[in-house]
């Protein structure tokens, strides 16, 4: 798996994302660009109030992170637990699949298509972090992601349209 996602040179895709962190869960809607030789990119589309928000990270696994709006940087937004946020979620989930072998692995079925399920679980100095990531066996293209951190679910990532670049 390693293999074929570190030779993936870019994609595009938008995606949901259900952010559970504390006492509310709040829904997002953004348009994410993975340039493997730059920079990724993304930009809110929903809710409507963040709808043009967009953002640019740069690195390895946690990167360089700044938040964009209308051609200016916003101040400095980069969370403390890195990789749990809608924001930057999908970047480390993406260094995970570059970099790691996962924990488990296993396939499933859901409405008629066969996937495979990869769990990655890490124990840091900010506790532990699991993630689990559904792909379609066939094209290893993301479907949707689950990321816990102590065994709570704080983000769950939904692939709704995906293009290799």
């Amino acid at each position: 798996m390693r293999e074929y996602f570190s030779a993936l040179t870019g994609f595009e895709a938008h995606i949901k994302v259900l952010s559970d962190l504390e006492d509310s869960v709040l829904e997002y809607e953004m348009d994410y660009v993975y340039n493997k030789e730059d920079a990724d990119t993304f930009t809110i589309t929903a809710p409507e109030s963040l709808a043009g928000i967009g953002g640019r990270i740069a690195g390895t696994d946690s990167g360089e992170f700044s938040l964009q709006y209308d051609g200016m940087v916003l101040d400095d937004a980069m969370p403390q637990r890195t990789g749990l946020t809608p924001a930057d979620g999908l970047f480390c989930l993406l260094s995970d699949l570059r970099n790691s072998e996962p924990e488990q692995q296993w396939t499933e079925q859901a409405s008629g298509t066969e996937l495979l399920v990869l769990r990655y679980a890490e124990d840091g100095t900010d506790g532990k972090i699991e993630k689990q990531v559904w792909l379609t066996e066939n094209g290893r293209q993301l479907v949707c992601a689950e990321l816990y951190a102590d065994g709570e679910r704080v983000l769950t990532i939904q692939v709704m349209s995906y293009q290799e670049t």
